[in-house]
């Protein structure tokens, strides 16, 4: 997958020491389990101890319990499954392992299919597993919605989902309720009772309190844990409390708001300032509020705020990361634009700043954004977007420029230039050339106005590139003449570059001219001269990191060493650079897509289809998540292929189509020719299956793939999760329509056709 999962999204709260324990929600919760239930809803508004709830009930259950924070992103149907399926292996490894597969090649998600093989997966098991799945008020998306129902209405014995939300959830409760396979957390059970309150404000906020008193708050908040919190902050070293409760009067959404104010009122002004100021962030720790705050005392701050419960959750076991409570960062971000709007702007270029200094591109841009200060946000643009592209993180690159003013990509040639590289990648070159015309006018104004001296660093990287990027449209409209002699006349003042500019400028030169008079060769139909250029940018790429122009080089070389009938020399090329990604600073780089796509297609030759297919399906996942359309379409004609060789006309044709409705978007033509190439090959070449008396089936395949694995029908019988006499009977089959009566002939007949 693209998106790295965040490991503390699956973690199971902690239970505070100062918590109200409730013994009598915890064995209504159990008794619920007991009476065969399968849905657990607790159902309240914020701040009335849902989550805490859980998390004391979880600490007395004996059983296997994961748990999964939601959050705003998990409107993704597709991000929002792979994380249920994460958060299952928590507990049990082998919990929907075989849907997770099919999650990651979803490049077209079909989400009953998955659910399908989801509930298939777990009902095998053989424990039970609780998941608990907190704030899914957040989730809005009906696909995940109506995905949910279908679980629900199918869900195996072996698994019971609890529900934390703050508004009841678009899932069939009334039928759930009326056929006895619900229990209900709800307002009334988790309201404070007059015991518990007294419990809260007394013995553990040591607030002293009468029973008058304490009556007041509990009717005036009605049970609200939340606003018995605030209320309890208020009244700490306060002279006439019985005063204060008795104006203590509104709903929930005054009284929250009315309480914000006098806990900030309350605390001393180097507290205030820190918490108003900070609230912009979405995490934040003590050296970047040192910077927000422009002090030096944060780590003490922010321990104290912790240790006086005021809304500060830690988010790592050393309490270096930290995040304010949701609803009491609203409401200060509030506070900050009602009270110090004119300063906003610059606390978000301090957050900026800071990001930006401590490599925390993405962060640092989210800020600037925010400012909005443009001029400011294209130089952190022009000073991170070419790691981030290197790394093959196209989308995030494209957002960044995109999120810019038009205006600001026409009339600036460092930022027009990185945007006609995005548009490369994404092989969109006739837009390039709607670009290019303006950056050239407006690069030779700036030249002749002196802006922009010859004797710039500067003028000579936008030369170079505006010369590559008009080779890349002179290639595009046939020209490709004319196109190598421009890349030609760039390598010799390439060594030049060290002298002003260092040795990875260098490095980034000869890749991107390497790999381009080498796409231009093929272009030229001299695959000889095409394999020997691209062949020579991996060291350069590697140096400079630059790993998307690295795949992308290794990725045509493995194409046209296919061509020429060459298979060894592609598979050991691709493992070294592949190997790249096993290295932990470049585990998450989209770029590798490309070359596992490339090896896919090497496998495919050699017959290796399991491998194949993994390669295939991952690589065809980044490329569509991470925004490659144009490498994806090309990952479209590689799984045609392998479709083809495994008998799969139907897929293949499907697969030969997406690649065919990317091509009509883009328009580029060395895409219209490798798809009529493809095209050409499914028509010519029969694939094994078509030697068959009758085609086997998918399960037939699967039996005679472990067949040829040496399995016995016992156990490919417990492979499978299937019957012995079903094995017998598909082993007859397969016997048939490979015209044979052994399992021995079966194995070098299948051998013979490439079946495996």
């Amino acid at each position: 997958m693209v998106f790295s999962i965040l490991s503390t999204k699956l973690f199971i709260p902690t239970i505070a020491p100062d918590v109200i324990h409730r013994p009598h929600l915890v064995e209504q919760v159990t008794e619920g389990l007991k009476a065969g239930h399968f849905l657990t809803l607790v159902s309240a508004p914020a701040g009335y101890g849902k989550t805490t709830l859980l998390a004391e009930w979880i600490s007395t259950h004996q059983g296997q319990v994961a748990w999964l924070s939601l959050d705003e992103q998990d409107n993704n149907e597709l991000r929002f499954w792979i994380y249920f399926v994460s958060a299952l292996q928590t507990v049990s490894q082998s919990s929907g392992q075989k849907a997770l597969k099919l999650l990651e090649s979803a490049h077209d998600f079909d989400s009953q299919i998955f659910l399908t093989e989801l509930v298939n997966d777990v009902a095998v098991l053989d424990h039970k597993i609780i998941l608990v799945l907190d704030d899914y008020h957040v989730i809005s998306n009906q696909a995940i919605h109506s995905g949910l129902v279908f679980l629900l209405e199918h869900l195996p014995p072996s698994l019971h989902l609890f529900i934390a939300t703050r508004a009841d959830p678009r899932l069939p409760i009334s039928r759930l309720r009326v056929r006895g396979k619900l229990t209900e957390i709800r307002i009334s059970d988790l309201r404070f009772t007059s015991d518990e309150t007294s419990e809260f404000l007394n013995d553990l906020m040591k607030l002293g309190l009468d029973k008058a008193d304490i009556q007041a708050l509990e009717t005036r908040t009605e049970g609200w844990i939340a606003g018995l919190k605030l209320a309890a902050l208020s009244l700490q070293g306060l002279a006439n409390t019985h005063s204060f409760i008795q104006a203590f009067t509104g709903n929930q959404q005054y009284v929250l708001e009315y309480l914000v104010d006098e806990v900030l009122q309350r605390q001393p002004e180097v507290f205030q300032r820190f918490l108003v100021e900070t609230s912009i962030l979405e995490r934040m720790c003590a050296p970047l509020c040192n910077a927000i705050t422009e002090s030096s005392d944060s780590v003490n701050i922010l321990a104290e705020l912790n240790r006086r419960n005021l809304f500060v959750i830690p988010l790592d076991g050393e309490k270096y990361w930290y995040r304010y409570h949701h609803l009491f960062a609203e409401f200060l971000k509030s506070h900050l634009q009602r009270t110090q709007a004119d300063d906003l702007p610059m606390i978000h270029r301090r957050a900026a700043q800071w990001y930006q200094s401590n490599n925390y591109p993405e962060d640092a841009l989210r800020h600037a954004f925010a400012i909005p200060d443009y001029p400011y946000v294209s130089h952190l643009v022009l000073n991170n977007w070419r790691k981030i592209y290197h790394q093959g993180r196209l989308d995030t690159a494209v957002q960044w420029l995109e999120t810019l003013p038009s205006n600001f990509i026409h009339q600036s040639p460092p930022l027009g230039v990185a945007y006609c590289w995005t548009l490369f990648v994404r092989g969109d070159y006739d837009r390039i050339a709607l670009y290019l015309d303006d950056i050239m006018q407006v690069f030779e104004q700036m030249v002749a106005l002196g802006t922009l001296p010859k004797e710039h660093p500067e003028y000579n990287i936008i030369r170079q590139q505006v010369v590559l990027l008009k080779a890349i449209i002179l290639r595009h409209h046939g020209d490709v003449t004319s196109a190598m002699k421009e890349i030609e006349l760039l390598i010799p003042t390439i060594p030049e570059l060290d002298k002003t500019l260092g040795q990875t400028v260098v490095d980034m030169a000869y890749t991107a001219c390497y790999s381009q008079l080498g796409y231009t060769y093929v272009a030229a139909n001299d695959l000889v001269q095409a394999a020997n250029y691209l062949s020579r940018v991996s060291p350069h790429a590697r140096r400079c990191g630059n790993f998307l122009a690295l795949a992308h080089a290794t990725f045509e070389w493995v194409r046209i060493s296919l061509l020429q009938g060459r298979i060894d020399q592609p598979e050991r090329v691709c493992r070294q650079e592949l190997a790249l990604a096993d290295q932990p600073e470049f585990a998450d780089y989209p770029a590798f897509c490309l070359i596992q796509l490339a090896l896919a297609d090497v496998l495919i030759e050699k017959k290796s289809f399991e491998e194949a297919e993994t390669l295939l399906r991952k690589g065809l996942e980044t490329a569509r998540k991470t925004g490659h359309v144009f490498y994806l379409a090309q990952g479209n004609l590689i799984a045609a292929r392998y479709h083809h060789a495994q008998g799969k006309s139907t897929i293949a044709q499907d697969d030969l189509q997406k690649a065919e409705q990317i091509a009509e978007s883009i328009h580029n033509h060395f895409l219209d020719e490798m798809i009529a190439q493809t095209r050409k090959e499914l028509v010519s070449k029969p694939s094994p299956m078509q030697a068959l008396i009758e085609p086997l089936s998918e399960r037939e395949l699967e039996v005679l793939r472990l067949i040829c694995a040496g399995k016995s029908n016992q156990e490919i019988a417990d492979d499978l999760f299937i019957a012995l006499d079903t094995v017998k009977r598909h082993v007859n089959n397969l016997y048939g329509k490979l015209g044979v009566r052994r399992r021995s002939q079966a194995i070098i007949e299948s051998r013979r056709l490439g079946l495996f």
